[in-house]
């Protein structure tokens, strides 16, 4: 079991010297050993340099220097390593399961001709480090989801050491490693342990315990579209529609996470795209409290594409961020490129928004996620409100900052006003328009360019790809749809409202389709209750906004946020109403 190949030359850094060896008649100088006389087979071995230089058993190392050959060996402070390979002139070798823990050790490479060199003090034990657990400080997952430890000093060997949760009664429970390849030193891939707990979790090697970071244990709560109930509660100032919605929970100064909900941008009656940025806190019950303005843009947007990166699914240090990203920025102007980032505070305020970058094109009406850190775009309309089927990701750092974007696999066809979802280690792409539709279009054309199709593309949990590319549902949506929106909540992919045809029938208003453990769906249902949007809210909308939560008592909610009314296009809704 793990055994070396020429991987590990892929995956270890390069790394600088540690030692000069200079060879004189019979002298080896600069730290790298002593040597005993000859006959040698060839010339004698150096040590430049040994990666990592701190670790546990089961580490492997990487030693740079010259002249090791075939069927040496390594000693780490006497102890004789395991699985030792020559490839090129670099030598591998894994720790041995003998190390103890706060050691520092000697490593020493001896040929087959008895001719050694050592690199002193080159090595050192040390307990792991548990930096992000889903590339977040303050994680969660259901029970068997699958979750991703980064750190250092884990070990290279799967065995070597657990990932240990809380049990909920003072103990823990390990987790299971399905394969040799999901335990390295720096990274395990996981699942939740089945009788798991809200708590601490953490890694245990040989060498040590890393440091906890705190998991909270989610669940599918109770949520049934087919009975839905909606209620009313706290009006946005303003009617608006072509906005964003984000749900973002933010942890106050005494701990206690606090769930909001942000809206930013969009359009009022008047059409000219806001610069408005507004908040409110979710309620125990699931409703708001009264809206508080937040710092405004700098300028006014509309049909953007607007995510959080906080400590609960990124690693941005602090409260975190908005980044607001493309959209249109005048009445009846093109799509811009450009990236704005709102820093959150604890108290929900946010400070003024600031350049964060520009997006690979200038989109409007676009897809947009984040997965571990990632910003993944899909979709959306260029100039002359075309479609495109580009997909793109950037990484976020721990400062907020957006890396280089990365081109990735592409829509299976081009598609704007469609909604980009994350969940459970996949994107999906759900409905949308093919056509060039201005954003303020509210007919239903029965010209085929309105997409029923949901296609989704499993994401490599170590790099972040999308190597098998978009596969497309077997399960569509009853009717084609567009300017609607879609989210996942309580294990399934709702959709509401939009332009489809019929809008405003009751059992087309709201669907929804579980999602399996392969990322497949189930047949998508109609969500039939009487008790309909249109009846509650006395608009028929297109251009809303909606986001998912889970209220105190752990039911699931879905809440629509404003809006244009297709039987009145421009009439604003500031309605806000959930269940």
């Amino acid at each position: 079991e793990g055994g070396l190949n020429l991987m590990r030359l892929s995956t270890l850094p390069a790394f600088g010297l540690r030692c000069y060896a200079v060879l004189g008649a019979a002298l080896l100088l600069a730290g790298c050993g002593d040597e005993p006389t000859g006959p040698f087979d060839g010339p004698r071995p150096t040590i430049i340099s040994v990666q990592p230089t701190t670790g546990t058993a089961g580490t492997d190392l990487r030693i740079t220097g010259s002249n090791f050959r075939s069927g040496a060996a390594v000693t780490v402070g006497g102890l004789s390593a395991t699985d030792v390979e020559v490839i090129g002139s670099d030598l591998f070798a894994r720790v041995p399961p003998e190390v103890t823990a706060g050691t520092t050790y000697d490593i020493t490479v001896r040929n087959t001709d008895a001719a050694t060199a050592t690199l002193s003090q080159a090595f050192s034990t040390v307990p792991p480090t548990l930096r992000f657990v889903n590339a977040a400080t303050k994680p969660s997952g259901n029970p068997s989801s699958t979750v991703i430890a980064e750190g250092n000093a884990f070990g290279d060997i799967r065995g070597g050491g657990r990932v240990l949760f809380s049990d909920g009664a003072g103990g823990t429970v390990a987790s299971a490693i399905t394969g040799a390849e999901d335990w390295t030193d720096t990274f395990i891939l996981t699942t939740v342990s089945a009788g798991a707990d809200s708590g601490p979790v953490f890694v245990e090697t040989a060498t040590g315990q890393s440091e906890s970071l705190p998991f909270t244990i989610t669940q599918n709560a109770t949520f049934s579209p087919s009975t839905i109930s909606w209620t009313q509660t706290e009006s946005l100032p303003v009617g608006l529609s072509g906005h964003s919605a984000t749900f973002v929970p933010i942890d106050d100064e005494t701990g206690i996470t606090v769930q909001r909900v942000y809206v930013v941008g969009g359009t009022p009656d008047d059409s000219m795209p806001t610069t408005g940025v507004r908040y409110s806190s979710i309620q125990t019950d699931g409703s708001l409290t009264a809206w508080l303005p937040g710092s405004q843009l700098a300028r006014g947007v509309t049909h953007h594409g607007t995510v959080a990166a906080t400590p609960f699914n990124s690693k941005v240090q602090g409260s975190g961020y908005l980044y607001v990203l493309g959209g249109i920025e005048e009445n009846g102007g093109g799509p811009v490129g450009t990236i704005s980032r709102i820093p959150l505070n604890q108290d929900g305020t946010t400070d003024a928004s600031e350049p964060a970058g520009t997006l690979p094109v200038s989109l409007h009406s676009l897809g947009a996620a984040v997965f571990r850190s990632t910003i993944y775009l899909a979709g959306g309309a260029e100039t002359d409100d075309s479609p495109v089927s580009s997909v793109y990701r950037a990484a976020i750092d721990s400062l907020g900052h957006i890396g280089q974007w990365e081109e990735l696999a592409s829509l299976p066809e081009a598609r704007a006003y469609h909604h980009l979802v994350s969940f459970g280690g996949f994107l999906y792409a759900v409905g949308g328009d093919t056509d060039a539709v201005s954003i303020n279009e509210a007919g239903f054309h029965q010209n085929q360019t309105k997409l029923s199709t949901v296609a989704h593309a499993r994401i490599n949990l170590r790099s972040g790809l999308l190597p098998l590319g978009w596969v497309v549902s077997g399960s569509a949506m009853q009717k084609a749809r567009s300017k609607h929106q879609a989210l996942a909540a309580g294990g399934s992919l709702f959709v509401s409202s939009g332009l489809y045809a019929a809008a405003g029938n009751g059992s087309s208003e709201n669907i929804f389709a579980t999602i399996n453990p392969d990322g497949s769906l189930g047949s998508f249902n109609g969500a039939t209750g009487s008790n309909t949007l249109e009846s509650v809210g006395g608009v028929n909308l297109f251009n809303t906004r909606a986001i998912g939560y889970v209220d105190g008592d752990g039911v699931a909610h879905v809440m629509i946020l404003g809006g244009d009314d297709v039987n009145d296009p421009g009439s604003k809704s500031e309605k806000a109403i959930f269940y």
